[in-house]
């Protein structure tokens, strides 16, 4: 029987890794790169994910500290990587939270389907407000303002009261999610021409297996589903003492099961659309943050009962930013109080205020071009970050410790695979991942943007917190 330490561990676990994760890449790739691509994912995830989820999730039990202080343990500079961390979990926090005021927003607008007539127009012109182009940085969205006061307020319910407000919430949130994963799942399947575009995501593509494109995006997506790299995992960690190896491989069966679940869901959809529009899905499909809103919404006036269902889906995708948000803030406030001796509630305030502020900045007239910049670039930083951990763990700790504490506290006894992972096959993944990407950035102007904000938003999302969490070990917030 699983003891409720475990369970809520594992709940916790999913759920922060579903709200961070790039579940909606899936669906996307899955149409780019053929049918089969849930083949290089899996793998991506077992190789990859599964390792690197053991790496946090034992570290965070064997050293039993906030993760700045557990990597200060090994080498005192090595606080460093914990800061970048904290910093990689803001910076998301950040923009996750104005993603989740938009869905709060179509929460209330579903009665009267206001978006309706022209739903692309209504989202950038209406809520978003959106410039031309890199103008307006003093002017901001009234609508998306008041919707992040409130997401912000809904976070702070969250992760007032630390791992005790958390487990409440996530283990209400989840369920929620689950059903109404399952009703859109069954809902969607119905729709006319529903399996013409889950065949247009499904159909199978041999040759794509065989491309390094197909592999780069599986290990990329991989990286950024599991939510590591931001500290969650080892805060989480230390609520369950055992079973590093079997959570990680169920955390990575679930975020699978849930790709493929959106991806039924979203493709539905589209073929439902298709017909109605006569557009092809290959002219709907895209993985950007208004998809949702531009796309997906035109479905929903067609739907039974629309308004609620509406509704339903916009709940369903607010969810997942709840969950990822909070997950991240919880990460920053665990640093804060276990670290500066600081009470739940005063840190929750702190880190509420930090991000609302910060997510200003995404709610300007560029407010979404400078999001759409910061969430491409903040890869790199997660890339660093991971390399970065695997480096301290693996060379300079005893990981034989380590390996030999999974072993131990697991059934499955991986330790000594585990550390070959980690010291030799994961930074032989991520460094060609990380040349991979600079080489595509390079050759290409991403998002045919400007090369000023490119540098000042792209280049300045991955210097300027490395750089601070490099000085962080000079400073005296540094001494323990």
């Amino acid at each position: 029987m699983i003891s409720n330490s475990r369970f809520f561990f594992v709940l916790s676990a999913v759920g922060a890794a579903l709200g961070i994760g790039g579940v909606w890449l899936y669906p996307y790739f899955s149409y780019r790169l053929g049918g089969l691509f849930f083949i290089p994912y899996f793998i991506a995830l077992i190789v990859l994910g599964v390792p690197l989820l053991m790496l946090e999730f034992s570290a965070g039990q064997h050293f039993n500290k906030n993760v700045v202080d557990l990597f200060a343990s090994i080498r005192k500079w090595f606080s460093s990587i914990g800061w970048l961390m904290v910093f990689n979990a803001f910076i998301v926090m950040g923009y996750y939270a104005v993603a989740l005021s938009w869905h709060i927003i179509y929460l209330f607008t579903s009665f009267g389907l206001q978006w309706k007539n022209d739903a692309e127009k209504y989202f950038f012109s209406k809520v978003l407000q959106v410039s031309g182009g890199f103008s307006g940085f003093t002017q901001f969205s009234l609508p998306v303002f008041i919707a992040l006061i409130l997401a912000w307020v809904i976070i702070f319910f969250y992760i007032r009261k630390g791992f005790e407000s958390m487990k409440k919430w996530f283990l209400a949130t989840f369920h929620v999610l689950i059903i109404l994963m399952l009703f859109f799942l069954m809902y969607s399947l119905a729709l006319d021409n529903a399996l013409s575009g889950v065949y247009a995501a499904l159909k199978p593509g041999f040759a794509g297996l065989f491309d390094l494109e197909t592999w780069a995006a599986s290990f990329s997506l991989a990286v950024v589903s599991l939510g590591l790299s931001f500290g969650i995992m080892h805060a989480l960690a230390r609520k369950c003492r055992s079973f590093a190896a079997e959570n990680s491989f169920i955390i990575a069966v679930f975020e699978l099961m849930a790709g493929l679940i959106l991806g039924f869901i979203v493709f539905a959809v589209l073929g439902f659309l298709s017909m109605n529009n006569g557009i092809g899905a290959d002219k709907l499909a895209s993985n950007d943050f208004s998809f949702p809103f531009t796309v997906l919404a035109q479905a929903l006036p067609l739907f039974y009962k629309p308004t609620l269902l509406s509704i339903l889906f916009f709940a369903l995708l607010s969810m997942f930013f709840i969950l990822g948000t909070a997950a991240l803030a919880y990460s920053i406030t665990h640093v804060l109080v276990h670290k500066f001796k600081t009470k739940h509630t005063n840190a929750a305030i702190f880190v509420s205020g930090l991000g609302f502020l910060f997510g200003l900045a995404f709610i300007i007239k560029p407010g979404f071009y400078i999001m759409d910049i910061v969430s491409h670039f903040i890869f790199y930083n997660i890339l660093i970050a991971i390399l970065l951990e695997a480096a301290a763990i693996g060379w300079f700790f005893e990981s034989e410790k380590i390996s030999s504490y999974i072993n131990q506290n697991s059934a499955l006894k991986v330790g000594a695979l585990w550390r070959l992972f980690i010291r030799y096959i994961i930074p032989l993944i991520l460094l060609p991942l990380l040349l991979f990407r600079i080489k595509s950035d390079i050759s290409a102007n991403y998002g045919s943007y400007p090369l000023w904000a490119l540098l000042v938003f792209g280049a300045g999302t991955v210097a300027i917190p490395v750089a601070a969490a490099f000085l962080m070990p000079r400073r005296i917030f540094d001494r323990r």
